[in-house]
């Protein structure tokens, strides 16, 4: 396939939203997509698409770990990437960037002849000690991810987190220990830390357990937690996966006890309701930014240009509208790169 990139011609390179990612027109880099005969650029192990592949990808080696763990198998042909270490495709220059949103986690820097695009579905500034932070690079083009619901304000990490360990004190004074259902693969890690760091006795479902050691493998120090075992487990807060990420359902059966929710703010699945509604408290350690952090990424980035996609764009394109132009994508709707 021909690319070409010069906007001198007819011809103006656009990005594509299709049923199961983003595809650079006129060359052969997608953006979490299945699609098959691709190359397509996996940002992170808790994307929708991470759960099938076709596609050569483009990823990094704790993605990839981070599949295994939650059982998926090796892809085929991984193009397997460091952070800050540009490469090239053909006439792309490709680097990752750390997004900060969970192990492994990257946005996508393109250059080609004339232009910097940044794919970034999930941006975290906040310094989560689990993962890498978040950086950034100027471009002329940010392609942003709308996935949380309310994108204007998120409540204070530190003071969810707190307020998370009060509660399980308070639970554990009476002689009860809460059963913990949090994403695994974004929040469990960081709570298993947070509880250790504060001598609260913890052991974790099977599953969460080898998303540790794949963290531990590449650095986090979680600090002291067990196996969870149903016939032996006693006296320990449970932290359990809030869905089964390969089936995508409320993980069952739960052990008995006081269930307590920890959301990270990306949009919720049917399990996350479930769960809910059978729980005693709920807490929120947002793995995205806000709209006063969006608006400071923007400032950093200085695109000309910012694409949006995600169930959300709406919500998005009002928070951060004058601060540059501004398209949203959709099926139908297939808006100049450039």
């Amino acid at each position: 396939m021909k690319e070409n990139f010069d906007t001198t011609q007819t011809h103006i390179p656009r990005v594509i939203q299709t049923d199961d990612g983003l595809h650079l027109n006129d060359s052969i880099l997608w953006f979490d997509s299945q699609t098959p005969g691709g190359l397509t650029f996996l940002s992170s192990a808790d994307t929708i698409f991470a759960q099938q592949y076709h596609s050569q990808i483009i990823t990094t080696a704790e993605t990839i770990k981070l599949l295994e763990s939650c059982g998926f198998s090796n892809p085929i042909n991984a193009l397997v990437c460091q952070y800050n270490r540009s490469f090239s495709i053909g006439k792309l220059k490709i680097e990752l960037l750390p997004s900060g949103h969970v192990l492994g986690g990257a946005s996508l820097f393109v250059e080609t002849q004339s232009r910097k695009i940044l794919y970034a579905p999930t941006l975290q500034p906040s310094a989560i000690s689990t993962v890498r932070r978040m950086q950034l690079k100027r471009a002329d083009t940010l392609i942003l991810g709308c996935f949380q619901s309310d994108p204007s304000t998120k409540p204070s990490r530190k003071k969810e987190k707190e307020r998370l360990i009060e509660t399980v004190n308070s639970y554990i004074a009476r002689g009860q220990y809460p059963i913990i259902l949090c994403p695994s693969l974004t929040s469990a890690p960081e709570l298993t830390k947070l509880f250790s760091e504060h001598d609260i006795a913890t052991a974790v479902h099977s599953s969460i357990f080898k998303i540790n050691r794949v963290y531990e493998n590449y650095g986090s120090k979680l600090g002291t937690y067990t196996l969870y075992s149903r016939k032996y487990t006693r006296n320990k807060v449970i932290i359990f996966p809030m869905y089964d990420h390969k089936l995508n359902r409320l993980r069952k059966p739960l052990p008995a006890g006081p269930i307590f929710i920890v959301e990270d703010g990306i949009y919720s699945n049917s399990s996350t309701g479930e769960a809910l509604r059978h729980s005693e408290e709920d807490f929120s350690l947002t793995s995205l930014a806000d709209g006063i952090e969006l608006k400071e990424i923007i400032a950093a980035i200085k695109p000309q240009k910012t694409l949006l996609f995600g169930p959300y764009v709406k919500r998005y394109a009002k928070i951060i509208e004058g601060l540059c132009e501004i398209d949203t994508l959709d099926m139908n709707n297939q808006p100049s790169l450039f």
